[in-house]
This record gives structure tokens, sequence and C-alpha cells, in this order.
């Protein structure tokens, strides 16, 4: 279920149900107002997704310019039949 709701597309439909739903039970919601939802849940999903992604940013390395903090150790997988090869920068 965690994986499903990762798409803000989904996100939106599954809010859209709900409004569905709540007509279709008699809860009166105007047009507007659910439209105003709607709008109002893709814009918030907008900015979490910007947050996400200077988050995420911010916690990985650039693949240009790499950099490790002296006294990382590092392992280098090789392939079958070469040893490993293990080293401290």
């Amino acid at each position: 279920m965690a994986e499903l709701l990762k798409d803000p597309a989904l996100i939106v439909g599954l809010i859209r149900a709900a409004l569905i739903l709540a007509v279709s039970f008699g809860v009166a919601i105007t047009q507007q107002q659910q439209d105003a939802v709607l709008m109002f849940v893709g814009a918030f999903l907008a900015v979490l997704s910007l947050a996400l992604t200077a988050v995420t940013v911010s916690r990985t390395t650039s693949s240009s310019a790499p950099t490790l903090d002296e006294g990382t150790v590092v392992t280098v997988v090789t392939p079958a039949g070469q040893p490993n090869k293990v080293t401290m920068l």
C-alpha cells in the first residue's frame, strides 16, 4: 500500500473517489468545493515533491565530483576469480 501512495496521480484519484463517495451518501459538497479540494491537494503534492527532491539532493553525492571523508574505508568488489581490494582514503 505504501508503494501505491508514492504516485501523486493515484493520491489525487483516491481523494476524488472519496469525494464522490461522500456525495453519493448525501454529504452536501458543491462541484466548486470538490474542485477546490482537488486543486489544494494538487498544489500540496507539488510542494511536497519539491521538498522531497531537495532532501534527496542534499543526501546524495554527485557522480561527477564524488568526495569521501578522510579515513573512509572503500571496498572494491571485483569480478569472480579476482581478489577484492580494500583501501583507506
